[in-house]
Order: C-alpha cells, then structure tokens, then sequence
C-alpha cells in the first residue's frame, strides 16, 4: 500500500497545484483533488479534509498528514507555507517534479539491474548450447580430419 501511496503522490501533488493555479483556495483544492483520486493518497486527502472541515487549522492538519511517511516532507512544507504566506502551489509542483525525478531514477536502477541479472541464464543456458552446436562439430571435423 506504501508503493501504491508513493506512487500516487507526484499525481496528487500535481492535481493540489494545478487546481491552486485555477484559483482554488488551498482548501477547497485539498477537497476536490480527494474527490477526484482513487486510492490511498486520495484517503488521505479526505481525511485531511475532513479535519479541516472541522475547523481544525491548516498548519496542524497539514503536521498530521506528515505523519503518514510519503506525505512527510510536502506536508510539513505546506504547514510553513500556510503561516507564511509562501507560493504553495509552486512549492507542492517542486515536490512533484522531485518526487518524478526519484522515481525514474529508481526505475532505471530496476533496469539496469535487470540486465546483469539476465547474465546468469544466457551463461548456464546459451553458452553450453553454443559449445556444443557451434565448436563441437568443428572440433571433431578436425579430429576425424587429422586421421
């Protein structure tokens, strides 16, 4: 479920900023991007909203989504902006695109290691069979050849 949460989170964060960009307010952007999801980043929107429909503030409920360990770092962030008054929107787009970066790192680490794994099977299968189609017969041409 945490994969599928890590996953989610640059999506969710996109759909936070651009719904901001829109015009939103952060608060009614945390509601309709938790409408618009599937899954568990969109349950944890949902509660987020929830706790902010019920009056509590937005830099305590944002410290509360921190506890969930994908939203750490954009949910603290948010909870300065809030009382600061920074871009939130330009803020949850640069942890998306962080977030984008890290996973396509990851991904070409998956498949470079694919590539060295293969190695094992192609050793243990194609090389014996390539002895034996391949040298073998020219070995014993020459062998029979030399009597």
């Amino acid at each position: 479920m945490e994969q599928h949460r890590a996953a989610q989170l640059p999506e969710a964060l996109l759909m936070l900023s651009s719904a901001m960009e829109a015009g939103l307010p952060l608060r009614s952007a945390v509601t309709t991007v938790a409408e618009s999801l599937e899954g568990p980043c969109a349950e944890d929107l949902r509660r987020l909203a929830s706790s902010l429909a019920a009056g509590v503030p937005d830099s305590r409920a944002w410290n509360d989504l921190a506890s969930v360990e994908v939203w750490r770092d954009p949910a603290q962030d948010v909870s300065r902006a809030v009382n600061s008054g920074e871009g939130i929107s330009e803020l949850l787009s640069a942890h998306a695109a962080q977030l984008q970066v890290a996973a396509a790192e990851k991904a070409e680490k998956k498949a470079r290691k694919a590539g060295v794994d293969a190695i094992g099977p192609l050793v243990c299968c194609h090389l014996p069979a390539f002895l034996l189609v391949g040298v073998v017969p020219i070995i014993a041409g020459m062998v029979l050849g030399a009597l």
